[in-house]
């Protein structure tokens, strides 16, 4: 029995919520291939880091062919027989069952996507081509099915897609999708909806599409080929991807601005240690991690997704054999996720789902595009004027307006995303006039979010220290060792 609520988009349209309205901030881990390439005692140690890390859901393929054609579990069980949707290997569903409680368990929950894109173009990114196995004929059947087994499973997002644009390489498999959906959404409600048919009981399915950053238009958002007809399709979902240069704070502030108000986030940006182009000559960091991260979510998006390139495939160690990877175990402690943890923090001191952004209140302005991403500044306010933050990239000097801020005194911080520690405050009039402020340093990856608290708000310091919150999780372990001797 499921212990979370199921989630439904705000009355606002800007975010999701429970059923019952308590705010939900969107952290998400990328954990694609889970099913087929993680064993259960190590699906559970991955989801008790994750919790200590902020985490609050994890992306999850039921059907993946990426790294095993045959989408096999752990133990060898293939999804399906004879690579045929409609002969369905009870073993393999039963452990993704077991995924799916386990993470409902920590208190996670789980973006679903039936089946990956590959299956419905055949064809992968290597070139290679294969017979389609969800086709317009089956979509229905197979979203009906894996709709209704899930019914009661109140920790589900679901998520059609899957690195893919629904027009791939010229051909249009909009309908496979929208058959997907709607059989989804019977298997989910026992309802007859249509993609087409606003009803009130879609939302029961919450719903969105995962598309791909297409190189040859730069486009990478839900609705990039869908439309407001597609009313199945609950909120956007970018993938910025991972080139160097996309700027994620355009295209949230495009979807933030759109006609039909939906909640909007990056579901795909940059991995951390994922190659920027291929053949690899450049691996990202932990900074493009961050970057991508504050620029979204102060340019409006409701929460966040962050990805490992060995996380995301769950690469073993036979996998990394002569190689300098790391595998997915050791990948769960780099940098960029403990400093998601930092932001996740950094957001719960706050009123976060009361921000809005303001770039008009800061005098920076970006006039060179993507030759500026280094030097790039997003600012958020909260609505009632109680606290703004700034996005340095690389750190340095940043005009503000004050006037967007409520009080007649002002708590100035400064944050550090890297570490998660703060300076300040200090306390200064709040002049409403356009007041200048100089990050404690500054450079090549030195970013820093600047804090300014209306004082009688009573916000304490914003976000912990990494090193308070890992010592914290260090006691846990042995306090878990004195209950389970061997435990780890």
């Amino acid at each position: 029995m499921s212990k979370l609520e199921r989630l439904k988009v705000s009355e606002d349209r800007r975010h999701l919520e429970t059923v019952s309205g308590k705010p939900f901030f969107w952290l998400a881990d990328t954990d694609w291939t889970m099913p087929m390439r993680i064993k259960w005692d190590d699906a559970r140690y991955l989801m008790d880091k994750r919790v200590q890390q902020g985490f609050s859901v994890l992306q999850i393929v039921a059907l993946d062919p990426e790294k095993d054609h045959e989408m096999r579990t752990p133990c060898g069980d293939p999804a399906l027989f004879d690579y045929d949707l409609s002969k369905r290997n009870e073993k393999y569903f039963q452990y993704l069952d077991w995924i799916i409680d386990e993470a409902d368990r920590h208190g996670l929950y789980v973006l679903l996507l039936p089946a990956w894109g590959q299956l419905v173009v055949g064809e992968d990114w290597g070139g290679h081509t294969y017979e389609k196995t969800v086709t317009v004929e089956n979509a229905y059947e197979y979203g009906d099915w894996i709709g209704s087994r899930y019914k009661d499973r109140t920790n589900i997002i679901w998520c059609l897609g899957g690195d893919r644009q629904p027009i791939h390489n010229g051909v249009d498999y909009k309908n496979v999708w929208r058959r997907l959906a709607e059989g989804i959404g019977h298997g989910v409600t026992g309802r007859n909806l249509k993609w087409n048919v606003p009803d009130e009981h879609w939302s029961d399915a919450l719903m969105t599409y995962h598309t791909c950053y297409e190189t040859g238009t730069g486009k990478y958002s839900t609705m990039s080929y869908w439309d407001d007809q597609d009313v199945w399709i609950d909120f956007i979902m970018l993938q910025s991807g991972h080139g160097e240069k996309p700027q994620n704070y355009l295209q949230v502030k495009e979807e933030y601005d759109r006609e039909r108000t939906m909640p909007v986030f990056d579901g795909e940006p940059a991995y951390e240690q994922m190659p920027a182009s291929w053949p690899p000559t450049y691996f990202h960091d932990e900074w493009i991690v961050r970057k991508r991260a504050y620029w979204s979510l102060f340019a409006g998006s409701f929460g966040h997704t962050y990805g490992h390139a060995s996380v995301w495939c769950s690469l073993s160690e036979k996998d990394c054999a002569g190689t300098n990877t790391y595998t997915w175990f050791q990948a769960l402690d780099r940098p960029g996720a403990w400093q998601m943890r930092a932001l996740r923090d950094l957001v719960d001191s706050r009123p976060f789902r009361d921000s809005v952004p303001c770039q008009e209140m800061i005098g920076h302005k970006d006039h060179c595009g993507e030759d500026c991403l280094d030097d790039h500044r997003q600012a958020c306010v909260d609505k009632n004027g109680r606290y703004a933050m700034i996005y340095m990239t690389s750190g340095g000097t940043e005009t503000v307006d004050l006037s967007k801020l409520s009080g007649e005194k002002l708590h100035v911080w400064w944050f550090n995303p890297r570490n998660g520690e703060s300076q300040g405050p200090e306390v200064m009039d709040n002049s409403r006039t356009k007041v200048s402020f100089t990050s404690p340093d500054e450079g090549d990856r030195k970013d820093w979010v600047l804090v300014l608290d209306d004082a009688d708000a009573g916000f304490g310091r914003p976000g912990r220290p990494l090193e308070e919150v890992k010592a914290e999780f260090k006691i846990g372990q042995r306090e878990m060792e004195k209950v389970f001797p061997g435990w780890d």
